[in-house]
């Protein structure tokens, strides 16, 4: 991602995106696209789903969670404008930044509880977490299939 895309981010969405986060867009680590979730129907890296790395795509995840009218915590309020989606699971959950805090943290929306829960320390510690989960997904499933 370019300087300029991030400030598209920034314009389109109005906010500021921390400088951890930043840097971490700027040289995202080659590994999380090239690494694979083989999930037999689409191979799929991280890059595409947990940690985006589209600024189109990032774009699209915001504005959707801030649409009026959605409720997505426990007392049915809006999104906190304070958590930048970084990435979802597909399934109606989301990994997100606190644009209030470091940038570096990262937080689970999950849909279920309606709530935010801090799940890593830092950016780097989600993707090396990330990286290993696409490796145990692929190792699991090779196995399944001898």
């Amino acid at each position: 991602m370019t300087e300029a895309e991030l400030s598209e981010i920034e314009e389109r969405l109005g906010v500021d995106l921390p400088a951890d986060y930043r840097r971490l867009l700027l040289g995202y680590p080659p590994d999380l696209e090239s690494a694979k979730t083989d999930l037999g129907w689409k191979q799929e890296s991280p890059s595409e789903r947990q940690l985006v790395n589209d600024a189109d795509r990032l774009v699209e995840l915001n504005e959707d969670v801030r649409r009026p009218g959605t409720p997505w915590t426990d007392d049915d309020g809006p999104w906190p404008g304070r958590y930048f989606v970084i990435g979802d699971d597909e399934c109606g959950n989301y990994w997100c930044i606190d644009l209030g805090g470091s940038g570096s943290e990262v937080w689970f929306y999950d849909h279920d509880l309606g709530g935010f829960e801090q799940h890593f320390g830092s950016l780097e510690e989600f993707a090396g977490e990330l990286l290993r989960d696409v490796e145990a997904w692929n190792e699991e499933h090779r196995r399944n299939e001898s």
